[in-house]
């Protein structure tokens, strides 16, 4: 990072669609959702996936990369007080959000 460029950080989205509701759940996150975030402040790109077929079960089916200038953490901020919709095909439950910075 140059002078010239601005910080660049993370935000780690961990997710599952409510049980019976995937298909819902894709179309409201790519339709509905990433561009939801995507307009707010700082969030400048989003990349998503998914767990291989090949994977082990875990906890959590997809994943989401939310690139952000400036802090991850003031982003999730941001994030929680936007008052964006959510949908019932998200199971919050399961939800996990981390901040991450750049190491190295």
């Amino acid at each position: 990072m140059t002078e010239s460029q601005p910080k660049r950080e993370a935000l780690l989205a961990l997710t599952n669609p409510v049980e019976g509701k995937d298909a819902e759940f894709k179309e409201w996150y790519w339709g509905t959702h990433i561009p939801e975030i995507l307009a707010l402040p700082g969030f400048v790109a989003a990349r998503r996936y998914r767990a291989a077929d090949s994977a082990p079960d875990g906890p959590h089916r997809y994943t989401t990369i939310y690139e952000v200038e400036g802090s991850a953490t003031e982003a999730l901020d941001r994030l929680f007080t936007a008052g964006l919709g959510m949908s019932d095909t998200l199971d919050l439950t399961t939800l996990v959000m981390i901040p991450l910075v750049a190491e190295g």
